[in-house]
């Protein structure tokens, strides 16, 4: 295959299983990561919050997951070996906070197939976030303020005037008590942090979110789930509440490739305290 070439539409997807990173690779402890896909062209995994994809300024220079696979492959690992990647390459760019699939190219023509895709719009993602909204907000709403990084900020900001243009779609998928819902972002293309913004500029308080106007997770006592002292205090989630959980994308052919994963644990627990389950 050339590196023009199309990816191969014509391989099967493996059953999932899991991969292993030693301590120190990606965090202080040693952490195993779901492999959703395994195709000639690629992998997906499903990422932990608090992990980084790639090398990004924003992610100051923090351990990846493109650096540890490929180290595991120089290293000769025999379950990296099993996967088949000459190489292995991220296709898109989502802040660490963010959980959820992952996609990466296993040799350099897939990678510039699938980073061609992803640039060009060709690609369909859905997530799901728990935010309280504001008061009348309707089931369907869709940003389309065009973004800009801040001067001297990690972060995001609207510009009409020298902003590039994102767009996402939000549907309510389930409302519970407190304003609190449960609630999908789709789109087809997506910048760094473009759904944290595009969420706050909507009228949502992303559970978590300190950087775009979000709001603390309830604790444990506030939602009537008080066991011990402690419960007080204690959130009933810690991380963003924040995952990618569908991909889909076509190939060479009329195939269609169809990627889900379930929310961690944690964020389905969050979601049983609240009444969105």
């Amino acid at each position: 295959m050339s590196d023009s070439a199309p990816v191969n539409s014509k391989h099967k997807l493996s059953s999932p299983k899991a991969i292993g990173f030693r301590e120190g690779l990606l965090s202080d402890e040693p952490l195993r990561m779901d492999v959703l896909a395994n195709s000639d062209d690629f992998i997906a995994l499903n990422k932990p919050s608090n992990i980084s994809l790639r090398q990004h300024p924003w992610d100051e220079n923090s351990t990846n997951l493109d650096t540890a696979l490929n180290y595991q492959l120089k290293e000769r690992k025999p379950e990296i070996l099993a996967l088949g990647a000459e190489s292995f390459g991220s296709i898109y760019f989502y802040e660490k906070a963010i959980s959820g699939i992952a996609l990466f190219s296993k040799h350099k023509a897939a990678l510039t197939f699938l980073r061609n895709a992803f640039g060009s719009g060709l690609m369909e993602f859905k997530f799901q976030f728990i935010a309280q909204a504001k008061e009348g907000i309707e089931e369907h709403v869709i940003n389309e303020t065009p973004l800009i990084q801040h001067r001297y900020k990690f972060k995001m900001v609207p510009s009409t005037a020298k902003g590039k243009r994102s767009r996402t779609e939000f549907t309510c998928l389930k409302r519970g008590t407190d304003s609190w819902g449960l609630w999908q972002a789709k789109c087809n293309f997506f910048r760094p942090h473009q759904l944290r913004i595009h969420a706050s500029l909507s009228g949502f308080q992303l559970m978590n979110d300190d950087l775009y106007r979000g709001v603390d997770a309830p604790t444990l006592a506030s939602v009537g789930k008080r066991k011990k002292v402690g419960d007080s205090d204690t959130k009933i989630f810690s991380d963003l509440a924040l995952t990618l959980n569908t991909v889909q994308f076509g190939l060479e052919s009329s195939e269609s490739v169809h990627l889900v994963t379930e929310p961690p644990k944690a964020f389905k627990a969050a979601l049983n305290y609240l009444g969105l389950k």
